[in-house]
């Protein structure tokens, strides 16, 4: 026996106790009593159903009598021994008979229920039998307690270290929120060290439709929680071992578990122990015996809630995927398009859910365009993977450039590129933004000549022509193929403008010039009359731009001139798109500069025209068919005298004509 002395602290133990160890019987009388009563009911076993009746009565009674003795507002802390003489005392004299009814009452049952055949019913019989033999028990402990003075005796269920747990458990502070969780019925877990609680509990919930599984201890408990997947945890408080509030603390300190709704149902029913379970985050408390409605209602509404939490956790699990695969999509997206779009434009096209929609609108705009100069001779006699390379290496410098700029990368034609300042967005900037790009794609071609050479390719120039106008800009296409893209004249004039430039120029129109301002450095103008176009236009040739960028190309030499001594024969013919027809007229160089010549012909081609010459040696042999050139200036008329440059020269020609320039002198 476990002695305790008489002190306002134990007491109040004492009496908690006593009230847990009272009510366990009782809560198996009368909940027992109450399912039976269903069934016989059911039945239509009227005997059977007034004897039940009898002893859910006295049952009852008896819990009244045992709530009144032991009310914790009639009990003082101090002078236990005289409350325990005087509990003892009340509790024989009024618990006597209600107490005689139910083990009376329960043993007719048995008798009349095996005459009957009703041997379903037989075993909960002998559990309400033997709970009313063990209130009796404990009733004859506590008058045998009370005379003993001055210290009490408990009995030996109740150790030191159960007391110490529970008063221990009491001082704590809580620090987790309230556990949520929901539904109408599910997977329950019972915690209680009496196998009659237990069993009574169990069997209440699972005539309930839930599913239900049993714990006789704390350390049990929290066994199978790891191992299985419960919606709500029924928790006794007087437990050995890990008490109720050692569990419950546990669970919610996990952050796996924290989660887990618990529903505390204790015949402790002073305040500091409900508000301590509820500080710790249990979701309910209920006293024994338990009333059978409210027990139902409260796990009702503490499983809906569950459905309701586990519902929203997961939507937000989907969402999370949802988003995940949005995600990846969208640096696919980025990806992809943030080779030819500047980032923010792929976010606004992100973002727009109409973004794919074909249509389009008419804006003001700027276009460039670019091509490498003579490119497609070289292509000629390149295999198809230095020509890929080279071109390669172009772009992908080119890209950087564009995209640093802000450019809209419309398409790639070949090494030719496509490129819309303005669109998706427009900005008030566009027309500058597009002239210094220009610049800089100028300035970037000695990089690309570098690595061509590293790679044993040939140099090559790039021309590049900047138009500003209205234009219709959209997606185009169908719903199974579209592109985001720019149409109109005024991309037609764009590439008329470039078409006129050689290796290193930048032309740009009027309007272009216009929207820049007098922040563009000109090197020349010129009037052009482009296929198309009923008036002539003016270009201008741009060597730089001042402002926030500051981007020159390096001032143009002065032409060292030589003259030959002895005329290049040669014969030519204007270049009309892609188609060049034979040599029509006869023609001679007399005068050559570092990828240039000073032509004498029969004819005068127009200025900027392009010309596919086939060059001879001075005794006739044929050197190249395919040196072609651009139409610089008109030097006289009669006879046609015109300066070239050299737009795609074969390495034979290059070769020949480098004896004769003046850089081999």
């Amino acid at each position: 026996m476990t002695m305790i002395s008489d002190t306002g602290q134990t007491s109040q133990t004492l009496w908690s106790h006593l009230r847990h160890e009272l009510r366990t019987p009782l809560t198996a009388i009368i909940g027992y009593s109450e399912m039976l009563l269903e069934d016989v009911e059911a039945a239509g076993l009227a005997d059977l159903a007034s004897d039940l009746h009898q002893v859910l009565a006295a049952g009852r009674q008896l819990l009244a009598v045992v709530d009144d003795l032991l009310d914790p507002g009639k009990l003082a802390s101090a002078d236990v021994a005289f409350h325990l003489e005087s509990l003892s005392a009340n509790l024989d004299y009024q618990a006597r008979d209600p107490l005689n009814a139910i083990i009376g009452y329960s043993e007719i049952l048995l008798e009349n229920a095996a005459e009957q055949g009703q041997d379903a019913i037989i075993a909960d019989l002998q559990k309400i039998h033997a709970a009313g033999n063990l209130f009796l028990a404990r009733l004859n402990h506590i008058t045998d307690c009370s005379k003993i003075k001055p210290d009490l005796e408990i009995e030996p269920e109740v150790s030191d270290s159960l007391i110490d747990s529970v008063m221990a458990s009491l001082k704590e502070l809580a620090q987790e929120s309230a556990a949520k969780a929901g539904g109408e019925t599910g997977s329950l877990l019972v915690v209680d060290d009496s196998e009659l609680n237990r069993d009574l509990l169990s069997r209440y919930l699972a005539h309930l439709g839930h599913t239900v599984q049993a714990a006789a201890d704390g350390a049990r408990a929290l066994a199978l929680i790891d191992t299985g997947v419960f919606d709500l945890v029924l928790l006794d408080i007087m437990m050995p071992g890990l008490n109720g509030y050692q569990v419950l603390q546990h669970l919610k300190n996990s952050p796996t578990w924290r989660d887990l709704p618990v529903i505390m149902i204790s015949a402790l029913d002073e305040m500091d122990s409900v508000v301590r379970c509820i500080e710790l985050g249990a979701t309910d408390y209920l006293l024994k015996p338990f009333n059978p409605v409210l027990l139902r209602a409260r796990v009702g509404a503490c499983l809906e809630k569950k459905r309701l939490v586990d519902r929203e956790k997961e939507q937000k699990r989907q969402l999370q995927a949802l988003n995940a695969a949005l995600e990846v999509r969208n640096r696919f997206i980025r990806r992809t398009f943030g080779r030819y779009l500047s980032d923010d434009i792929v976010e606004t096209i992100l973002e727009q859910p109409d973004g794919l929609k074909i249509g389009g609108e008419k804006r003001q705009a700027t276009i460039l365009m670019a091509d490498l100069r003579g490119f497609t001779a070289v292509s000629e006699r390149l295999p198809a993977e230095d020509v890929v390379a080279m071109v390669n290496t172009y772009l992908e410098i080119m890209t950087e450039i564009i995209l640093k700029h802000q450019g809209t990368i419309d398409e790639f034609i070949g090494d030719g590129i496509l490129v819309i300042f303005g669109a998706p967005l427009a900005r008030p900037d566009d027309a500058r933004r597009a002239v210094a790009c220009a610049v800089d794609m100028q300035l970037a071609m000695a990089s690309v000549n570098e690595r061509n050479r590293g790679a044993g390719y040939p140099e090559v120039g790039l021309g590049i022509g900047v138009n500003t106008g209205k234009m219709v800009v959209g997606n185009i296409g169908s719903q199974k193929r579209m592109k985001y893209g720019v149409v109109g004249r005024q991309v037609n004039l764009t590439s008329r403008i470039e078409s006129y430039t050689v290796g290193g120029q930048i032309f740009i129109s009027e309007g272009t010039l216009k929207a820049c301002g007098d922040m563009v450095r000109l090197d020349s103008a010129l009037e052009i009359m482009p296929k198309g176009v009923t008036e002539p236009l003016t270009v201008y040739e741009v060597g730089g731009i001042a402002g926030d960028y500051q981007l020159f190309l390096p001032p143009k030499l002065q032409v060292d001139w030589r003259e030959l001594a002895r005329q290049l024969p040669i014969r030519f013919n204007v270049l009309e798109g892609e188609q060049a027809g034979e040599p029509r007229y006869m023609a001679a160089i007399t005068k050559l500069a570092p990828n240039m010549a000073e032509i004498t012909a029969e004819f005068l081609p127009p200025r900027l025209a392009n010309l596919r010459l086939s060059l001879y040696d001075n005794s006739g042999r044929l050197i190249t068919a395919n040196l072609y050139a651009k139409v610089l200036a008109h030097l006289s008329d009669l006879p046609p005298v015109f300066q070239v440059t050299f737009t795609a020269t074969p390495a034979e020609a290059e070769a020949f004509l480098a004896e004769l320039s003046p850089s081999s002198a």
